[in-house]
């Protein structure tokens, strides 16, 4: 499979990777590191008539004008064309205003005379992954992460982008029995299993690592999930089963024994693990969130079990994905028009997601719909401070004022929301029908009556 076919995807994946991570981070901050003594020492004996214009281009850059910095350092060039100092601020200053070409051509003169510098490697890395080199790119990072293992996280992402799976797989494992486990490595990892045809290179090697060392959860966890993957889940299981074996209190086991006793209709184990599973400090927050999932999916088509949904709900709480979890709690029950019960969810979740607009309206349009207007009042109120375009929190709002006795309020409401619907005439003959209740509430019969008619008028158009 060629680059191009990864089309935008990858690329913007990789920008993100690249842009988030902490080698960006570090060659951003890096420029403080060419000090006096360092430049003195690189620009060697040199005239004044150079001093002056490498100076000036200093300053130019200093003050972001690179183009000024160039000519600066062009004049340099032109005195005394060796001092490699001269390469690397040409360099950086073309990397600042894009052109990488250029950029490139000056990195690789330093290189040339100094490639084992770890700053101009760095400032390489950035360049070819600008210019979506990304094959140039990993002989660059290997060099680097012989320096720093920090680097071996970018390795991996760019063997991933360059499909070269095994070797960034590899790398994985080496971070891992270096740093341990982390929330994103592992993402990734998934993400290059899913992309390996043939997994017996990494089972292999999985093996070979738990035979090593049978104290590492993380190697069975890897293992396990190769297995799942390729449909083997009597495998997997084995393998979960020899984890809790070696390690009886091991929390992250638990990830994938739920799921197998799920699947065998064991639900006191799976509700056990389930619990340890949301309890656990050492289980990221998504892997939670996917346990909740699978709990709904599975008492959606196995609703005698919903009873014990309480026992899962107290174990997560606390946690940080709580407010996710109440949220897609809410969305289970509303998918079975469990009107009670998804108000409860989604009141629960706004902790978290207080400004999420389909929230919001939901909650309020939930609220009308079981007569809490009072609530309905208030919370569609906030809506329209934070939506004051949006007419659905107006309306909502008038029609828990009409419920109110509070018509008056609800008509000056009501008339200053229908002016920002645009062509929806449902909407707005709800608006009518609203403020003819309101009139007719009031004893206006003459406007009710109108504003009726507007309402019947437009319904009979759509």
């Amino acid at each position: 499979m060629s680059f191009s076919s990864f089309n935008k995807v990858i690329i913007v994946f990789s920008v993100l990777v690249y842009t988030q991570s902490p080698l960006y981070c570090q060659i951003k901050q890096l420029e403080p590191a060419w000090q006096q003594p360092q430049i003195e020492d690189d620009l060697g004996d040199v005239s004044d008539e150079f001093q002056e214009a490498f100076f000036e281009a200093l300053k130019q850059k200093a003050i972001t004008n690179y183009e000024k910095a160039i000519e600066a350092l062009e004049k340099c060039i032109k005195i005394d064309p060796e001092p490699i100092i001269l390469y690397y601020e040409l360099g950086k200053n073309y990397l600042e205003l894009k052109e990488y070409k250029s950029a490139e051509e000056n990195f690789a003169k330093v290189l040339e005379q100094r490639p084992e510098d770890k700053y101009a490697l760095e400032l390489m890395f950035e360049t070819y992954f600008k210019l979506e080199k990304y094959s140039e790119s990993i002989a660059i990072v290997e060099k680097l992460s012989e320096y720093d293992s920090m680097f071996k996280e970018q390795l991996a992402n760019l063997y991933y982008i360059e499909e070269r799976y095994d070797d960034a797989i590899r790398v994985l494992d080496e971070l891992t029995d270096e740093l341990g486990t982390d929330e994103y490595r592992e993402q990734l990892r998934k993400r290059i299993s899913l992309k390996i045809t043939n997994p017996n290179s990494q089972i292999q090697r999985l093996e070979a690592k738990i035979a090593e060392n049978p104290k590492i959860e993380q190697n069975y966890l890897n293992l396990i999930y190769v297995y799942s993957q390729e449909g083997d889940t009597d495998k997997a299981y084995e393998i979960a089963k020899e984890l809790l074996k070696q390690r009886p209190k091991s929390e992250l086991v638990h990830l994938a024994l739920y799921k197998f006793y799920l699947d065998d209709k064991d639900i006191e184990r799976a509700i056990t693990s389930m619990n340890i599973t949301l309890q656990s400090d050492v289980v990221d927050e998504a892997s939670k969130f996917k346990v909740i999932q699978d709990f709904l999916e599975y008492i959606g088509a196995n609703p005698q079990y919903e009873s014990r949904l309480s026992e899962i709900i107290n174990s997560f709480q606390e946690s940080e994905s709580a407010d996710k979890i109440f949220m897609e709690l809410g969305n289970f029950y509303y998918g079975r028009n469990e009107k009670e019960l998804a108000l409860n969810f989604y009141e629960r979740s706004l902790k978290g997601a207080s400004t999420d607009y389909d929230l919001l309206k939901r909650i309020v349009l939930l609220q009308v719909d079981l007569k809490r207007y009072e609530k309905a009042k208030m919370g569609s109120q906030l809506a329209i401070e934070m939506y004051p375009a949006q007419p659905i929190f107006y309306l909502i709002n008038g029609v828990a004022l009409i419920n109110l006795d509070q018509t008056e309020e609800a008509l000056e409401v009501l008339t200053s929301g229908i002016d920002y619907i645009i062509e929806d005439q449902k909407m707005e003959a709800d608006f009518y029908k609203q403020i003819g209740l309101a009139y007719e509430k009031m004893g206006d019969q003459n406007n009710a009556l109108k504003y009726k008619t507007k309402a019947t008028e437009l319904e009979n158009k759509s």
